[in-house]
């Protein structure tokens, strides 16, 4: 029973108290039910990317290792990009519901720290920077096509700034285990909480998305004849 100060309480007092104690005696259960479904609905989403990718991968080697290098360089090096880039994105994909959403707190936290890891390390500048400039123009790539892969190559960069400004002491503390003190690598591994870095994390997914949707697109036009024959005839101009 309730007491009567209690019950003289005002109404927005007495449904704190309520809400607090049906938090304290089924909220775990709760989360954990809701990370089961968003689990299960985020694998589901994953095996239609993964094949995807998987197909989109298994193109780009196939084509890229039939292509004359002297002939048609600039389509060379663009299917490189284009595989250096889905290699990537199948990782990040393939750890996105395990890192958001498994129900074992141990494994979401390791999922957690390797999607860290993976995009901390991914630098597309690395295949693309000045290269661009000749494969568009030696290509004659369209102004469509190109300005959306240059509007996603920036928007993944800003996207991956964010991240490696946020996780740096979690990347370099906590994945390879490399703080000395224990204590600290306890800390920082308990509090990675995948809620705090949500929104970047769905910038990254979002910018990656529209990165693999343009980098199809410029290669299946990249790969045509008309392209392909624009090239062989500029390309040691542009070179």
């Amino acid at each position: 029973m309730f007491s009567k100060k209690f019950l003289d309480k005002d109404r927005s007092v007495q449904e704190r108290w309520f809400r607090l104690k049906f938090n304290n005696r089924f909220g775990s259960k709760i989360r954990y039910l809701f990370r089961l479904r968003l689990h299960y609905k985020l694998n589901r989403e994953f095996k239609v990317k993964d094949k995807a990718i998987n197909n989109a991968i298994d193109i780009t080697v196939r084509e890229y290792r039939k292509i004359d290098e002297s002939l048609f360089p600039a389509t060379k090096q663009f299917f490189n990009i284009g595989l250096f880039f889905l290699l990537a994105e199948r990782d990040i994909q393939a750890l996105k519901a395990d890192a958001f959403s498994h129900p074992n707190e141990t494994k979401r936290n390791i999922a957690l720290r390797t999607l860290i890891l993976t995009i901390y390390e991914w630098d597309m500048g690395k295949v693309t920077g000045r290269k661009m400039h000749f494969i568009y123009e030696a290509t004659g790539l369209s102004e469509t096509s190109k300005s959306q892969v240059v509007s996603a190559l920036k928007e993944l960069k800003k996207a991956r700034k964010v991240i490696e400004s946020q996780f740096s002491e979690t990347r370099h503390n906590t994945i390879a285990h490399r703080e000395k003190e224990a204590i600290k690598q306890y800390e920082i591994i308990s509090e990675l909480d995948v809620m705090r870095f949500s929104e970047a994390l769905t910038q990254f997914y979002k910018a990656s998305d529209a990165l693999l949707t343009s980098m199809i697109v410029a290669m299946l036009e990249i790969g045509s004849p008309k392209n392909l024959l624009h090239q062989a005839i500029n390309s040691k101009k542009v070179a």
